[in-house]
């Protein structure tokens, strides 16, 4: 256990002083107890195996049954200690420092999450961090771009731009990090996203695609008006809407995005403390169904080309 490099990890992405203490002694806690060879052994295998979340899973929770402790902490500790082999992959791939660091911060915003939704420290979705560990993701300003190919195979028009089956593009995540999500801040993000990933593809424009329920058009009516998720919405040309027909608020699976902790509660129970939980209830009781989209949005270095105001 490189506790140098986790300590360096803690601060760089800034995670709150509380989970720092939490952190530091549980990893003391595992060494006290002579158990840092066989957690060290883990965190090799999780990138020897490319990320297998499955078979680390399983090794998790059987060594928190001996450890003690939740494996939601477990998962986060050894994805602190696996960062320091990832690193190594985005400085061949020309990230600069900084943007390496933010691109893990990730971590602290699925730590803050764990500790609302399930009261410790930790993530509960230590499967998508694969991605990050395999240098798939870069955050670039506000939002995280991933390694992806165009999927239809009758291809598209999106922006002026003509898309084919396998076509390399960036799917577009929105990390709850608590940073501006206002039109300006996307914008410097994508003109970030365009400087790196044009070099490295030797294209003029920048290629994105998005799936979220963000996207849902049902949903503009539960966003407030004005918006910064109206207005990224809006960013995008839909290429495939999906209704969950026969669905209700159960069947919403990010409720837990808008309403936190509050999420299991019962519909008529549901805080309406912000516009946007307002929004939702008030959609969700007046009897609107879950859904999601998907989009394409294509940047030219200084306009978004798919903009239209839906």
């Amino acid at each position: 256990m490189n506790l140098d490099f986790m300590n360096l990890l803690l601060e760089k992405c800034a995670f709150p002083e509380e989970a720092c203490i939490f952190f530091r002694s549980l990893a003391d806690r595992l060494i006290g107890e002579g158990y840092e060879t066989e957690f060290d052994g883990m965190v090799e295998e999780y990138i020897t195996s490319k990320c297998n979340s499955d078979m680390t899973e399983g090794q998790l929770k059987e060594f928190a049954e001996r450890a003690g402790g939740s494996v939601y902490e477990y998962w986060m500790l050894l994805l602190f200690f696996a960062a320091e082999q990832a690193k190594p992959l985005y400085d061949k791939r020309g990230v600069p420092e900084e943007v390496f660091w933010d691109t893990f911060s990730d971590l602290r915003c699925k730590a803050l999450e764990c500790k609302e939704i399930k009261g410790v420290w930790g993530t509960f979705v230590a499967g998508w961090y694969g991605l990050f560990y395999l240098c798939r993701i870069i955050k670039f300003g506000r939002l995280e771009y991933q390694d992806a190919d165009y999927w239809f195979d009758d291809g598209g028009v999106y922006g002026g731009v003509n898309f084919t089956r396998g076509q390399k593009l960036f799917s577009i995540h929105i990390p709850s990090s608590g940073e501006p999500f206002d039109p300006k801040a996307r914008l410097e993000s994508y003109k970030m996203a365009y400087d790196f990933y044009t070099k490295e593809l030797g294209i003029d424009y920048l290629p994105c695609s998005c799936g979220s329920w963000l996207l849902y058009p049902p949903y503009k009516a539960a966003f407030p008006e004005n918006s910064n998720s109206r207005s990224f919405m809006d960013e995008f040309e839909f290429v495939s809407v999906d209704d969950k027909k026969g669905e209700s608020y159960e069947g919403f699976g990010d409720r837990w995005r808008v309403f936190g902790g509050h999420s299991e509660k019962p519909l008529a129970e549901l805080p309406e403390d912000t516009s946007m939980r307002r929004g939702f209830k008030k959609y969700f009781l007046e009897g609107g169904i879950p859904g999601s989209a998907r989009g394409i949005l294509v940047f030219d270095g200084e306009k978004i080309l798919t903009w239209s105001e839906k």
